[in-house]
């Protein structure tokens, strides 16, 4: 099945689930770092290297050092995050036409595991008013109870933001090794109900274990689309797992979130 294909498929299937009002059928996306590059917000890797930087005088890799810092930090993350996160959305940035999709009705609900606002952003520059056109769930700042009541859309407006692993304005956020091990119980459950729906996956690796473990095996069909063909067994026996008989994968500049999305609204929105 090649990007192109994978696109069609997922362009018809946006059309058939459509509707003003919240509807089950309508595909879930998930974004993962990789979407927010285009704005400037640096990828794991380069985070690292800019929050950590190389010394001789300290023992661990960057991943290990910064766990070791956060975990001491508390709500002090957020001054120490603000610098490395803190991005203006650009006026090109995909974000702008997911929101446009989200709008005309063709999806409901966003989980991100980015910790950046450029999403609300482009609410916001769209004229969408939190708590008016859509909620922002902020889910480790929740009672684990209250998250599952707090994503579903028949409660409040349509639109969805699912911040899984936080805001890095409020310093409340899963982004350390021992934080990201598993969700709580209501939480996890959340996930798997979510990701059993028909799931777009964009920009992003199921490098968190807390995800990997939670992220349905069963369910509807799962689009994943990245600027690189996945090679990691997780993502590649996850895909199998969901499509069995079909590998919905989309790549190169077509796996791009901005090529991604793009195409999605040529198919969806001429």
């Amino acid at each position: 099945m090649s990007a192109q294909d994978t696109v069609g498929f997922l362009v018809d299937h946006m059309k058939s689930a459509r509707s003003d009002q919240p509807r089950e059928g309508k595909p879930v996306f998930w974004l993962g770092a990789g979407c927010s590059a285009h704005d400037g917000v640096p990828l794991n890797a380069e985070l690292l290297r800019l929050a950590m930087p190389d010394d001789r005088g300290t023992w661990g890799s960057p991943q290990y050092r910064f766990d070791v810092f956060c975990d001491n930090l508390g709500a002090d993350r957020a001054d120490f995050l603000a610098p490395h996160i803190t991005r203006p959305l650009r006026p090109d940035s995909p974000y702008h036409g997911l929101t446009r999709l989200m709008r005309a009705g063709y999806a409901d609900v966003v989980f991100t595991f980015n910790i950046d606002d450029l999403l609300e952003q482009a609410f916001q520059a769209a004229g969408l008013r939190e708590r008016v056109d859509y909620e922002v769930v902020l889910v480790p700042e929740l009672l684990p109870d209250v998250v599952a009541r707090r994503i579903s859309p028949r409660h409040g407006p349509r639109l969805r933001i699912v911040k899984l692993h936080g805001d890095h304005r409020w310093g409340i956020n899963y982004m350390t090794s021992t934080e990201i091990t598993r969700y709580p119980e209501a939480i996890r459950k959340a996930v798997e109900t979510w990701s059993g729906q028909p799931a777009v996956v964009c920009g992003y690796s199921f490098f968190h274990l807390n995800v990997l473990e939670a992220f349905s095996r069963k369910g509807s069909y799962m689009v994943y689309a990245n600027l690189q063909f996945p090679d990691a067994p997780m993502v590649l026996s996850l895909m199998s797992a969901r499509n069995p008989k079909s590998a919905w994968f989309v790549d190169g500049d077509l796996g791009s979130f901005g090529g991604f999305v793009a195409a999605l609204e040529e198919g969806l929105m001429p």
